[in-house]
């Protein structure tokens, strides 16, 4: 029970995060928003791990044998913050969720297929059921603003 608690509160705080990144960017601009929820999440971490007093301890040698696309992670998620904050104010927050969600999906199923050379039937038929589901919730939205609009314009 702790563990779906924790789940949903993660969830919150994802969507939450998201829309005062997004109205951050607003006022002082997307890339500047961006340095600020960076900023933020270093002092964060930083007073987590004093606290905790945890430590990684990876012997120097270990760090010459990484590959170059692990070092990509913090570029990757610059990219996502600035994404996010220049999307969210033009989409539903159940539309971005769910987007989020099967883009974190897809790249879990491309993950497990070049690890693994298994593609999981279940995690694309779940993934192609949420994309059929948000493609409908996007058209429904739509003809209900179209609609809106057309009696606005025969009430006038």
């Amino acid at each position: 029970m702790l563990y779906i608690l924790l789940a949903i509160l993660s969830g919150v705080s994802v969507v939450i995060s998201r829309i005062i990144n997004s109205k951050l960017a607003e006022e002082i601009g997307t890339f500047q928003g961006t340095f600020f929820n960076y900023l933020t999440g270093l002092i964060t971490s930083t007073i987590f791990l004093l606290i905790t007093k945890d430590y990684i301890n990876i012997p120097p040698i270990h760090e010459l044998n990484l590959p170059i696309y692990s070092y990509l992670g913090g570029s990757i998620g610059i990219l996502v913050v600035v994404l996010s904050n220049y999307t969210t104010p033009k989409v539903s927050s159940f539309s971005l969720t769910l987007l989020v969600f099967i883009g974190q999906l897809s790249i879990g199923i491309i993950i497990d297929y070049f690890n693994s050379n298994t593609l999981s039937v279940g995690k694309l038929i779940g993934g192609l059921f949420i994309l059929i589901g948000l493609t409908y919730n996007i058209v429904v939205d739509k003809k209900i603003e179209e609609s809106k609009s057309i009696d606005m314009l025969t009430v006038d």
